[in-house]
């Protein structure tokens, strides 16, 4: 592969709903460029860019990848993302360092939740985005129904640039609007003039384009309003002004699986989508975190982005980074602005899904990987010394289905610790919690197949067989009622004996840690024996009475006790305050409190009567809603976190997709008395268990 400047470079992130044909358009611009001999396939292990075990066994991509094409002297960098949601962290990771975006769309499925998530993202970025409606070879497939339902969801911006012939239910072919040409499939090799019965409707589908290349500049506006046709030169001027503007956003269609329409639609982005370069600057932070203005060509000092992450067991730590100025070299050494340290670029590669191409420099813009890097993860910038830049990093979605995750045997212990730390590396949108409290690790992720793949990911891979369960909820205990107790620790066993007497007092407080206090007149408890006393009763407010939760909201008052000459010890002491604590806590009326979590939905407003109904069934209150930015509802709310362990998949499901949300611990409240009641029995149900 020759080498391409900034200019040559289309950096194209294919996005859309899974099962929409992302990766087999990747795979026909391949044949068709002939950089591969035959069509792979994802199921049966072919795929150039769903080729991780994984994405075999489920058919469908999992991690971005990239496919460069080379085109009339053009190099264009495809990323594949994955349209399940459940791997958004992936697709966030490939969007990253995209200039431009395809949108995918099923001809016969149509407008779905992957196509109005990948709009959103494109819409908010403002980056210039194009349409393939495919599988158009399918007998249910239906251009006019699609393209209308793009249409109603997205606005005028989206023209159909190309549209199909049809005959009998078939797509026999396509005709390309801009060049009033079209093509049978039945013979490629060269273009028809248009069939009659379809020249009005592509002098209809004309007139949108050129209304809408016609607000791209006065004097275009001005000759479109006097009925004057644009020239070929016109029409191209236009459509560059509408499409990096976002006025304008193609459709082409055709079938990735048939080859059909790949021609067209290379032509389209090798023509029309901007390159990098065109860009023209980059912001950027220096030391001081004040912002400096890089220009995105290869004269600029180097500087270079780390987007993915991939620890290969052969070859070590992969780092896929996107070249954002200058030019980088083999050999070079470059300064890692996070870690402040140097990392040596041992070799550089172009990617081209799983196989890596050794290259001696890549040039502005273009995107690849090095090997080897020793301290440099995903959202570092490496740059050159004297530049000492960063950039800002990619925001990655929050994970919020977490599971209770352990090693099948405890000999597995630190070998799922350190696999686990790799895959936390490589994905982003995962998190592992460490609770000190439950004695749980939970790991968190966007929904329960990414879950599935890191527990294959650590069986397949790492050979490391995991349990998973759901986590424990952080329940507190507290009291209603001031009591007193005395707790006597009295022990004889033929050597030095032990004697402990106290008397607590229990009253509730606003503390959240117990707070102890003394009280003592005359000396009937010695100074020496108090800091004991503390310690037992804390070592007792870790596990409380009602269903072994920590105990919270309590003051409590030594005010008597007595000693021994000889056999008082801080042990014994010790061992008499969790007497009294025993003793006193049936009588100080213990209740059970429950966290509540404040919630941040958004989700489109049709599903704003389902949400509001389901929070209220969870127990939740709404504080307030808004429409934001987009069309979304914003909702806020606080529902007991107990009632949010699976709202992850849940609000999937009731929104189909289109919701996400965001929980973060706000405060403990009393918990009804069905609620105590079944966390009581749990609790029992367990220690039975464990007995």
């Amino acid at each position: 592969m020759k080498d391409y400047l900034a200019n040559d470079i289309r950096n194209v992130v294919l996005m859309g709903h899974a099962g929409a044909g992302k990766s087999t358009l990747i795979e026909a611009s391949l044949l068709f460029t002939k950089a591969i001999d035959r069509m792979g396939k994802t199921l049966d292990g072919t795929s150039t860019v769903d080729f991780d075990p994984e994405e075999v066994k489920k058919g469908q991509s999992i991690y971005t990848a990239i496919a460069p094409v080379e085109w009339r002297g053009k190099k264009i960098n495809f990323i594949d993302t994955p349209g399940y949601l459940d791997y958004e962290g992936e697709m966030v990771s490939g969007f990253s360092v995209g200039d431009n975006a395809l949108i995918v769309v099923s001809g016969k499925d149509g407008v779905e939740t992957g196509t109005l998530k990948a709009w959103k993202m494109v819409n908010k970025k403002k980056v210039p985005g194009i349409f393939f409606i495919n599988k158009m070879d399918d007998e249910n497939a239906n251009f006019e129904s699609v393209f209308a339902d793009l249409r109603d969801a997205f606005g005028k911006s989206v023209i159909p640039f190309e549209m199909p012939m049809v005959k009998d239910g078939k797509a026999i072919g396509s005709i390309n609007i801009l060049r009033n040409k079209a093509w049978f499939y039945s013979d490629m090799s060269k273009p028809q003039n248009v069939p009659d019965e379809y020249a009005a409707e592509v002098e209809d589908y004309y007139n949108q384009i050129a209304e809408a290349i016609a607000m791209t500049d006065d004097e275009l506006m001005e000759k479109f309003f006097e009925g004057e046709r644009f020239s070929e030169e016109e029409v191209a001027k236009g459509l560059r002004i509408g499409v990096r503007s976002g006025d304008i956003h193609p459709v082409y269609c055709g079938s990735a699986t048939e080859g059909k329409g790949i021609e067209r639609l290379l032509d389209l982005i090798t023509e029309y989508l901007p390159c990098y370069a065109e860009i023209g600057t980059v912001m950027a932070t220096d030391e001081n975190g004040d912002e400096v203005i890089l220009e995105t060509n290869e004269s600029e000092m180097v500087s270079a982005q780390v987007y993915k992450t991939i620890v290969d067991p052969f070859v070590g730590r992969i780092s896929y980074l996107k070249v954002m100025t200058g030019v980088l070299s083999t050999d070079s050494v470059l300064f890692n602005t996070k870690k402040e340290t140097n990392e040596k670029i041992n070799q550089i590669y172009v990617v081209k899904g799983k196989n890596q191409i050794a290259v001696g420099k890549l040039f502005t813009g273009d995107i690849g990987a090095v090997t080897k890097l020793a301290v440099t993860e995903t959202n570092d910038t490496l740059c050159a010394k004297e530049l000492k830049v960063s950039y800002p990093d990619i925001e990655f979605p929050k994970p919020m289905l977490g599971m209770a995750i352990a090693p099948k045997t405890k000999a597995d212990e630190d070998k799922m610790s350190d696999a686990l730390k790799r895959i936390l590396d490589e994905d982003k949108a995962l998190s592992l919690v460490k609770n000190t409290e439950t004695s749980e690790q939970v790991l968190y992720a966007m929904g329960d197949q990414a879950i599935d793949v890191v527990v294959n990911k650590l069986k397949y891979k790492y050979k490391v067989e995991i349990t998973l369960k759901e986590p424990k909820v952080q329940y507190r205990e507290t009291i209603r009622a001031k009591v007193e107790a005395q707790g006597k620790h009295k022990k004889q066993t033929g050597g030095a004996g032990q004697y402990g007497d106290v008397w607590i007092r229990f009253e509730p407080s606003d503390t959240e840690e117990m707070e102890f206090a003394t009280d003592i007149f005359g000396g009937s408890v010695p100074r020496q024996f108090w800091a004991p006393t503390e310690a037992g009763l804390r070592e007792c407010m870790e596990h409380g009475i009602l269903a072994g939760y920590k105990v919270v909201g309590v003051k409590a008052t030594l005010y008597d006790g007595s000693t021994h000459p000889v056999d008082s010890k801080e042990v014994a002491f010790k061992a008499a305050a969790r007497l009294a604590f025993k003793a006193a806590m049936p009588k100080a009326k213990p209740i059970l409190l429950e966290p509540i979590g404040k919630v941040v939905i958004i989700a489109p407003e049709t599903y704003t009567g389902a949400i509001m109904g389901d929070l209220a069934k969870r127990n939740g209150s709404v504080l307030g809603m808004e429409m934001i930015d987009g069309g979304d509802q914003r909702i806020e709310a606080e529902v007991p976190m107990a009632e949010m362990m699976k709202y992850a998949t849940e609000l999937r499901s009731m929104t189909q997709g289109t919701g996400s949300y965001t929980i973060e611990f706000d405060r403990y409240e009393p918990a009804s008395a069905e609620v105590t009641k079944k966390v009581v029995a749990a609790a029992e149900l367990e220690k039975d268990d464990e007995d």
